[in-house]
């Protein structure tokens, strides 16, 4: 197995791994989880300027959920404010799964979408269903939808501030 498919396996487990003790514990603990993921990515995984390109998406992402949390369809369960910590960790985390583990989707995006719909969108059922959120409504399906939107977005952003940051060293 040759190095990037290592790093790409090391983001991906550790990315599932907090998913899971975030959304199954909702414990303000597990952040400790996220500060350690994030500082083995600046560590070993992190590319030049990539932390510009990610942070962006963090912040669009964090406001996406806690307008879903301020919605009368959304109620994501955990101690935290405006929106649950255990959600923030999460959003810490994701986006620096772009450029590492989900490369592989960045020029395809009809994959973007199918990925969106299927991946995130089936991750906040599944979440919900373990216990981290209600969902009622429409929001069962407008979120899985919305993903659809927001992942090739996230993508584009991505692909952009790259550009930018290209041809400002030049």
């Amino acid at each position: 197995m040759n190095t990037a498919t290592t790093r790409a396996l090391f983001n991906y487990a550790g990315f599932q791994g907090g998913w899971f003790l975030l959304v199954l514990t909702r414990s303000p603990w597990a952040l400790v989880w996220v500060a350690v993921f994030m500082l083995c990515h600046y560590r070993w995984l992190a590319q030049p300027g990539e932390w510009h390109r990610v942070i962006p998406v963090m912040m669009i992402g964090a406001m996406i959920d806690l307008l879903w949390h301020l919605s009368p369809w959304v109620e994501f369960i955990g101690a935290g404010w405006p929106m649950p910590l255990w959600l923030t960790g999460l959003w810490l985390m994701f986006p620096l799964t772009l450029n590492h583990s989900l490369a592989w989707l960045a020029n395809r995006p009809l994959l973007q979408i199918l990925g969106g719909v299927f991946g995130a969108g089936g991750s906040y059922l599944g979440g919900a269903a373990l216990g981290a959120a209600e969902v009622s409504g429409p929001a069962w399906w407008l979120i899985p939808l919305g993903w659809g939107l927001w992942l090739p977005l996230f993508y584009r952003c991505n692909r952009t501030l790259a550009l930018k940051a290209t041809t400002a060293s030049s």
